[in-house]
């Protein structure tokens, strides 16, 4: 009586563990998408916590995005790429945690590729401005609108000879022929033709009423006609080489600066560069292009204690402090440039081009433009506060799997595992009468059992993990099915209910337990070499197992304990 006492008080323990372990994933699991809704506007952290306490569904389940990343080794000096991955790793994480995925899976595979899975998170653009982004945060100063016009006439010049010479004309002059102009070919132009009948104040009216064309129908200045200044002083009334640029525009502007004749004319020390996002102005879509000093006046580096703000137009600012060489730093270089235009760059895009009011010292924002976002301001002070990346990274697969595609694969899972429980438990049930129920109750307990070890590890369900619990369930009926057996056999023989339940469990136990070794040891190397989905298969398999032969040896080995008084049993 006293071994029947110790069993069912361990029993009893484990099942109270079991609750507190699955409560969180039971809590989760029954919530409507409404409640969840209202629980994360009303308090996001208490749905973040619920999530993380709750097991986890794989990116097949609940959906989520994959990426593979691979690190550039290539632009890093071979002392450097020791640990580039790892450290690559860590910055990745850090901006992830801030984006508030629940259990996010981040792991290193080979020597210079990264892994990410994003289980529920489908923001998929998000996602890639945030791990891809290498975050260099440097603060440049602006060209004087002087040079810039002096370097933009020159870059029209060349611009227009190029399109002259697409356009399969030559172009030998640095300006375009005025309408009009003598041409030495054999055939007179329909202007020629006009100015013989009318004179040349057909030339005139074409200017007075400007509609004047060059030869080739090819704008005298291409590149700065699709230029607009919008950097502008009041204080000082002078102007600074900030540009809109239409959004239809963007790629031809790109195109051209691109051209080797181009850049041949930008100077070593001054970069072109973009806003990093577009802005609505006068109702069209813009960019803003900036010509900078390339020199770096100060690093994002020295930036501490960043934090997400509102200015006082109600517009997204990061704020920061800065101390000890940092603070001295930044208060000399706005000291010595009030009035000017500073621009903040990040990865060689220009977050905005704040002028510098007077000298600041410890405290400091960074202002976002009139069409930041929310998420713009939070991807930001992410990035800042996890640091930059020690190199480079390119995303070389993306896969993206729909909240409907996993919610499907659940519903199928889940039809799939009930229908087959409940005709195990009715087919065992009838073929072994009261016996057969036992071990219903058996194969009930391992599955609660194992639902709550795996909540309290934390662990993911796939499908093949979905797969994993069916397989539980096979071999916790095989087990049944062989002490049932055994114990059959012992009644036929004639010995007592006593007896053949004791022989029946006692010679049983050695093939269930060579089988159940074997299974371990064969989830065991799954998990030690699988990865993903391989390894959801091995955990719910491995305590599937070992669950099944505590169940098994224990459980119904206790309420069988019971049936040893009777003189039949129902088999």
């Amino acid at each position: 009586m006293s071994k029947q006492n110790w069993r069912i008080t361990i029993t009893v323990i484990l099942i109270i563990l079991a609750c507190f372990a699955f409560w969180n994933t039971f809590k989760l699991w029954t919530m409507s998408a409404a409640e969840k809704k209202a629980l994360n506007e009303k308090d996001p952290g208490a749905l973040l916590q619920l999530q993380q306490k709750a097991i986890r569904l794989g990116l097949d389940l609940q959906g989520g995005i994959h990426v593979v990343l691979r690190v550039k080794m290539e632009e890093l000096d071979p002392a450097s790429r020791k640990d580039a991955t790892d450290r690559a790793i860590q910055v990745i994480r850090n901006r992830i945690d801030g984006l508030g995925v629940a259990e996010p899976v981040i792991v290193k595979q080979g020597t210079d590729r990264i892994i990410v899975d994003l289980p529920g998170y489908t923001n998929a653009e998000r996602a890639e401005q945030l791990i891809g982004q290498t975050a260099l945060l440097q603060f440049k100063m602006l060209e004087t609108y002087e040079n810039a016009n002096l370097l933009l006439a020159k870059i029209d010049t060349a611009v227009y000879k190029y399109e002259q010479a697409k356009s399969g004309k030559s172009a030998d002059t640095t300006k375009p022929a005025a309408v009009g102009d003598t041409t030495k070919s054999n055939s007179k132009s329909g202007n020629e033709v006009m100015k013989e009948l009318m004179g040349d104040s057909t030339i005139d009216t074409a200017k007075v009423f400007g509609y004047e064309e060059s030869s080739n129908n090819v704008d005298e200045n291409p590149f700065t006609s699709r230029l607009e200044p919008v950097l502008y002083n009041s204080q000082t009334g002078k102007n600074w080489p900030g540009f809109a640029v239409s959004k239809k525009d963007r790629e031809l502007i790109n195109k051209w600066l691109n051209l080797p004749q181009v850049k041949s004319l930008i100077p070593i020390d001054v970069q072109f560069a973009w806003s990093t996002r577009p802005e609505i102005r006068s109702q069209r879509e813009i960019y803003t292009l900036y010509l900078l000093k390339r020199k770096v006046q100060f690093l994002g580096k020295f930036l501490q204690n960043i934090s997400l703000g509102r200015d006082n137009v109600g517009g997204y600012v990061v704020n920061f402090t800065l101390s000890g060489d940092g603070a001295a730093r930044f208060a000399q270089l706005t000291g010595a440039n009030i009035n000017k235009p500073l621009a903040i760059v990040l990865d060689n895009k220009v977050e905005s081009a704040p002028f510098i009011n007077s000298k600041i010292r410890r405290r400091g924002q960074i202002t976002m433009g009139s069409s930041a976002k929310i998420e713009d301001a939070r991807n930001l002070e992410i990035v800042l506060k996890a640091g930059a990346l020690p190199a480079p990274v390119e995303i070389i697969e993306k896969n993206i799997v729909g909240a409907s595609m996993g919610a499907d694969s659940i519903k199928k899972g889940f039809y799939s595992s009930i229908i087959g429980l409940l005709l195990i438990l009715i087919y065992i049930g009838i073929y072994y009468r009261i016996s057969g129920f036992i071990a219903d109750i058996g194969l009930i307990f391992n599955l609660f059992f194992l639902m709550s070890v795996m909540a309290a590890l934390g662990a993911t369900l796939t499908m093949p993990g979905i797969a994993g619990i069916i397989l539980t369930i096979g071999i916790s009926v095989d087990s049944n099915v062989l002490i049932f057996e055994r114990i059959r056999e012992e009644l036929r023989t004639g010995k007592t209910v006593r007896a053949s339940i004791d022989a029946g469990y006692a010679r049983a136990f050695v093939a269930i337990f060579d089988s159940h070794v074997t299974t371990l040891i064969t989830a065991g190397a799954l998990f030690l070499l699988g990865s993903g989905p391989i390894r959801g298969f091995a955990v719910t398999l491995f305590w599937g197992v070992t669950i099944s032969l505590y169940t098994a040896y224990i459980i119904t080995k206790e309420i069988f304990d019971f049936r040893k008084r009777y003189r039949t049993l129902s088999i």
